[in-house]
Formats: structure tokens, C-alpha cells, sequence
């Protein structure tokens, strides 16, 4: 059974959770002790106690990542990253990035994404045939939200997520 499925069986059934070892959500369990990692514990700490945050908010009130897959996330990220750069994408570019999809499926999530406000188009001046991707408001929601939970996990005193045991 993959880890997938698993989770979906705990989501019907809390019970068969503590029969497969899995919290009886299907979030980060706070008392779940952190094994030891080799290398920078600090680092391992800060990221799991930000994926937690990230989990905990994601479950706790319902928003604007509910309406997006992973996919279109990552390409709504990749997307305000060159946007915060000053470097905009243009559609072109963006439905050229192979290792995130064929061109008609990013054109697709593309378009989903403009249709939620995360993205918006902006013509180029002196030639309105290429437009450039845009953070939208929904987008620069979303940045907000990732760079307060940033913040919540860096303020962590112990790396951890709250709530975790030491090894």
C-alpha cells in the first residue's frame, strides 16, 4: 500500500490510523519524536517546523492553496520568483518549461491560475502580442502566508515544530 493510499484510509477511518503507526489526522503529529539526521540539525528542524506550520494553517482554515494542485503551485512559484526578480516570464517562456509539463497542460494551469487572481497578464511595450506573468492579488496572498510561516519557523527556539519531542 502506498503512503497515499494510506493517508486516504486514514481520512475515512481515524481507528486504522493507530493500526498503521500514522497520527489519526493525516497532518504532522506534534508528538511524534524527530529522528536524528546526520549533518544540520538546525536546518532539518527549521524546515520541519515550517512544513508543519505549513500543514497545520493548510488544515486549520481552508483557502486559496485548496483551489490549486501541487503543480500549479510550483508553477505559480517559479512563476513570482522571476516576477519578484524584475524578470517577468512571458506565457512563451513559461509554456517552454518542459520538466513541469507539455505546453498545452501548463497553458491549462496557466490559465487556472489566471482565472483564481494568483496570475495576471501584462502586455510588453511596443509589441502587445507578448504578454508577461504577473503576481496577481490571490499570488501575493500566497508569498505573504509562506513568508509569515518562514518567520514563525525561524523564531522556533529549538528548530522544531511546537510540540515535538528530542531524539
Amino acid at each position: 500500500m502506498t503512503t497515499e493510499q494510506t493517508l486516504k484510509e486514514v481520512k475515512k477511518s481515524p481507528g486504522r490510523a493507530r493500526k498503521v503507526g500514522l497520527p489519526a489526522t493525516a497532518e504532522v503529529a506534534p508528538t511524534v519524536p524527530l529522528i536524528p539526521l546526520p549533518g544540520d540539525a538546525q536546518a532539518y528542524g527549521a524546515y520541519l517546523s515550517f512544513l508543519a506550520l505549513v500543514a497545520r494553517s493548510a488544515s486549520s482554515k481552508p483557502g486559496a492553496l485548496d483551489e490549486i494542485d501541487p503543480n500549479e503551485t510550483a508553477l505559480l512559484e517559479i512563476v513570482i520568483l522571476r516576477w519578484a526578480k524584475g524578470a517577468p516570464m512571458t506565457v512563451r517562456q513559461t509554456i517552454a518549461m518542459a520538466h513541469l509539463g507539455s505546453p498545452a497542460t501548463l497553458h491549462k494551469r496557466l490559465m487556472r491560475l489566471r482565472a483564481g487572481n494568483f496570475l495576471q497578464l501584462q502586455d510588453v511595450a511596443g509589441d502587445r502580442r507578448v504578454k508577461q506573468l504577473v503576481a496577481g492579488a490571490r499570488g501575493i496572498e500566497y508569498i505573504e502566508s509562506m513568508g509569515r510561516h518562514l518567520l514563525k519557523a525561524k523564531r522556533s527556539p529549538s528548530g522544531r515544530p511546537a510540540g515535538a519531542e528530542a531524539p
